[in-house]
């Protein structure tokens, strides 16, 4: 049960990767397994055999997730934005307590309102970006570089800073076309070479800044992930009525349900 809970969680994280506005490292951090996999990737020979178990069975969960359901997604978005949206609005909501727990013994400071503004407000600034046109498609380490970023840094959606820099096809396409094997080595090579490299560098750093700056950190988390919660908010207001207002509450109560199965599902792990 407890791998399967695992798989899912992966496959969930997977879907928030390619939905524009929604940060997968931030719904990671709702189902309670962001630190180990920054712990785990920024010290990859300090790992135990569970930890790569851990490790591959999320990866694989995100990899089906987004190859299974890209097109799948597109289609939700294009014609059932409201629910769909409302639904990870939902997941990401149900995992706000676990944050909360984290840091609710510790007294709050100047400083501390100052990480959670700077992150709030930063993560508004690149959300907003407008998408526009690049003749930079076949930047693949670039891509890769960036795609790491988004991936690992909470709150933070890779799809919003793809459409601002006009990418977004290009690099949908070149991730399912790598993880499906279907991708030229150029391309494979260039883009997983750029997402590795970072991955590990950005991963310790965060697990060096989870251990000595623990409640900084997740002061910067929460900053991240009710900005995200605020833009898809706003994005959501011209959708609303009398009519879908109902519907809309229930499934992001269906979301935040399925969020608090899947933490207990996982607590023993």
């Amino acid at each position: 049960m407890r791998y399967l809970s695992l798989f899912l969680k992966g496959f969930l994280i997977g879907i928030a990767k390619i939905m524009p506005g929604v940060s997968g490292a931030m719904l990671s951090i709702s189902f309670g397994v962001y630190e180990r996999v920054v712990t785990v990737v920024g010290n990859p020979f300090k790992a135990k055999l569970n930890d790569l178990k851990f490790l591959f069975i999320l990866l694989l969960g995100a990899g089906c997730g987004i190859v299974l359901l890209c097109d799948v997604i597109k289609y939700l978005l294009n014609n059932y934005y409201l629910l769909t949206v409302c639904f990870f609005l939902g997941l990401i909501i149900g995992g706000l307590p676990s944050i909360f727990n984290e840091i609710k013994e510790s007294k709050f400071n100047f400083f501390d309102i100052l990480i959670f503004l700077f992150s709030f407000f930063f993560v508004v600034f690149i959300i907003s970006l407008e998408g526009g046109k690049s003749s930079n498609s076949n930047h693949y380490f670039i891509m890769g570089v960036i795609e790491s970023l988004t991936t690992i840094i909470p709150g933070i959606s890779g799809t919003a800073i793809f459409m601002a820099l006009g990418w977004y096809e290009t690099v949908l396409e070149t991730i399912k076309s790598v993880l499906t094997f279907n991708s030229s080595f150029h391309v494979a090579f260039y883009f997983l070479s750029g997402f590795i490299i970072s991955t590990i560098l950005i991963s310790k750093f965060l697990s060096f800044s989870l251990k000595k700056y623990k409640k900084q950190s997740y002061m910067c988390t929460l900053g991240f992930m009710f900005a995200s919660l605020f833009e898809m908010g706003l994005k959501l207001l011209p959708y609303l009525n009398p009519n879908n207002l109902f519907i809309g509450i229930f499934t992001v109560a269906l979301g935040y349900y399925i969020t608090c199965k899947l933490d207990i599902f996982f607590s023993n792990y």
